[in-house]
């Protein structure tokens, strides 16, 4: 068979290159145009499939990781928010973050960034080629009790094991049930032995742990595996969310 009998473009298709198949038309445009070598014309082409591939699968992960919302690092404001530098957060933003398995424990009040920080983080280790899930403490406390009563905790918890970044959100916020401790444990002592990375936001100093999780001597336990690979940062300062209000509203910001 002649090379000008071949139907490229179903060929393409067939071995699962659409993005090739798309482009084709305007790249031969260009590479006559411009004199490209062949050997120019096929790693461009094929560089514009690996992106496209690239950028689908940072999408994918992204919905996967069921983010509230999605928020860039490059999207916090360092100047208003001055109680944190942004090189403190260098580790967690590194392309090693996920395998080194460091955790990081970021504390305040609402309203300071929090929980943009930590998806930040989450969505530019999906974007090292990592996935991630977010969860609120309380709702995963709610799935693991629920799960107990199934006899299926040993499953659900291992569900938490998998993802690379694993962010639990608001720690404290709100009533956490009686037996919050135990629940909790199996997945964050699972994950450090995995040295899998966990992200935790709080509005509760350390300290009262014990008291948000109702049994201090594990709540001890479960931050001494979380801290000792991990680092804890207090934020500080004026709620985003009420900057353009006098000073007193920003002790009633609600939560995030």
């Amino acid at each position: 068979m002649h090379p000008a009998d071949i139907d490229l473009l179903a060929m393409l298709k067939r071995v699962r290159l659409p993005t090739v198949a798309n482009v084709l038309p305007q790249f031969i445009e260009r590479s006559a145009a411009e004199g490209w070598s062949h050997r120019d014309f096929l790693a461009a082409i094929l560089a514009e499939e690996v992106a496209h591939r690239e950028t689908t699968r940072i999408q994918r992960a992204a919905s996967l990781a069921r983010f509230p919302y999605l928020k860039t690092i490059e999207e916090f404001d360092f100047i208003f928010q001055s109680s944190i530098k942004r090189s403190l957060l260098g580790p967690f933003l590194d392309p090693d973050f996920v395998t080194n398995g460091r955790n990081l424990v970021m504390a305040g009040k609402p309203g300071l960034g929090k929980t943009h920080l930590a998806i930040a983080i989450a969505y530019k280790a999906i974007q090292h080629g990592h996935d991630a899930r977010f969860i609120g403490a309380s709702d995963l406390i709610d799935d693991l009790a629920a799960a107990a009563k199934e006899g299926r905790l040993r499953e659900t918890t291992a569900v938490y094991l998998e993802p690379h970044v694993l962010i639990i959100d608001e720690v404290g916020y709100l009533q956490h049930a009686d037996n919050a401790a135990n629940l909790i444990y199996g997945v964050i002592d699972g994950r450090c032995h995995r040295k899998r990375p966990m992200i935790f936001t709080t509005n509760k100093p350390l300290r009262e742990w014990g008291e948000v999780l109702h049994d201090r001597h594990l709540a001890e336990a479960i931050l001494d595996r979380i801290l000792e690979h991990g680092t804890h940062i207090e934020l500080a300062g004026r709620s985003w969310r009420t900057r353009n209000h006098d000073g007193e509203l920003t002790e009633i910001a609600p939560a995030g």
